[in-house]
This record gives structure tokens, sequence and C-alpha cells, in this order.
């Protein structure tokens, strides 16, 4: 019996796994897609984030971050970080860096889906395996939350995300958030010549319940 089984190999079942690791325990983790795995996200990681990763031994590259400003058509206001640095990532270098630091450490990733649980009073069975405990880090829409019974209503707008990356120098040093009545953009540079707005748009569903996506 293994001792933690991860769901999800991004970037938190991946960062689970090598606490794990770290702290001696056996960890396996389960995902259906190879690493790097690229998706629509902000790509900006906060100073204590940056802490985070350095505890657990991964070396990021990326652009450092030194606050937030936000923006409107009549506003701005900025503040800079007040201890440490952030950094601006492409999420699949943070994704790699995360993965190859898992096979330094001795995680075991296993290229499948957990579409089933079984609980015991001492153990989880899930993926042909046997485990003292399983994490759920199958994304925001986590189907192994959904069918533990552990999802909660959604009460906030639906939203969704769209990502670019543009070849331009960065012009600051900051992550841009950009406001408008209904979406925002943030951008964020992640190297000496990419930077990567990505925005967020906010709507209803068709019922008329909110879902936040």
């Amino acid at each position: 019996m293994i001792d933690v089984l991860v769901a999800g190999g991004g970037p938190a079942g991946l960062a689970t796994a090598i606490h794990a690791a770290l702290a001696g325990m056996e960890a396996v983790v389960v995902e259906p897609r190879s690493a790097p795995v690229d998706k629509a996200c902000g790509e900006g990681l906060m100073p204590t984030g940056v802490a985070a990763l350095r505890s657990l031994g991964a070396h990021v590259e990326g652009w450092p971050l030194r606050g937030i400003r936000y923006v409107d058509e009549r506003h701005r206001a900025q503040a800079a970080f007040r201890e440490g640095q952030g950094l601006g990532v492409r999420r699949t270098t943070l994704h790699a860096a995360l993965a190859g630091r898992a096979a330094e450490v001795g995680v075991k990733i296993v290229q499948d889906r957990v579409d089933g649980v079984r609980q015991h009073t001492d153990s989880v069975e899930a993926a042909g395996m046997r485990a003292r405990w399983l994490v759920a880090a199958d994304g925001l829409h986590s189907p192994l939350r959904g069918l533990l019974g552990l999802e909660l209503p959604a009460r906030a707008p639906r939203r969704y995300g769209l990502r670019r990356h543009y070849r331009i120098a960065p012009w600051s040093d900051f992550v841009e958030v950009h406001w408008a009545a209904r979406a925002e953009a943030y951008v964020t540079p992640v190297g000496e010549r990419r930077t990567g707005p990505w925005r967020a748009r906010r709507r209803r569903t068709p019922a008329g319940r909110s879902r936040r996506c």
C-alpha cells in the first residue's frame, strides 16, 4: 500500500506529491496527459508562490515581478510586493520544472485517470492502487470531488479565459490588470521577449444560475 495517491498531475498535484516525497512518504500521481500541459492562466506567481517553489527545490526561469497595477479608463492604482519578488513564468515552464523535480525525488507518475473510488476505514482504492490518502487535484471542476459528493453549489458568475503570447519586450515589472465592464485582462511579462495577455470574462449560465469555470 502506498502512502499518498494524487489524482491530477498539474502544478498543485505535483507540488503535493513532492511535499509527500520530501517527508519520506511514497507518492504516486495519476494523470492522463503528458507533461507539460498548457492552459489559459495568468502565469504570474506571487512572492509566496516563489518561496514555495524554492522550498520544493524546483528551479523555474521567468521574469521578476515587483508588484500589481490595476488600470481602467480613468484610474490607475499599483502596489509593490511588501516582501520579495514575484515571477512571471510560462505555465508550461512551471509544469515541466515541477514534473522534473517530482522525478528527482522519486514520485511515480502513472498515465491513467481516476474514475472510481472505493473507501475503507484505513485506506482508499483508485486507479488499481491502494493508498492511505487520496488527494483530489484534478482541476477546478474536479470530477473526483463531484464523485465523492464534495462539490458545492456554484454562486459566482461563470468565467472563461483566453490567453495569447506576444513577442514584445516587457515594458514593466508589474503585472497589469486592465478592467472593463464585463471583462478583465491580465498582462504578465514572462520573458525578455515575451508578454502574455490573458483575458477573463464573466457570464451567466442559461438557467440563470451562476457558475465559475
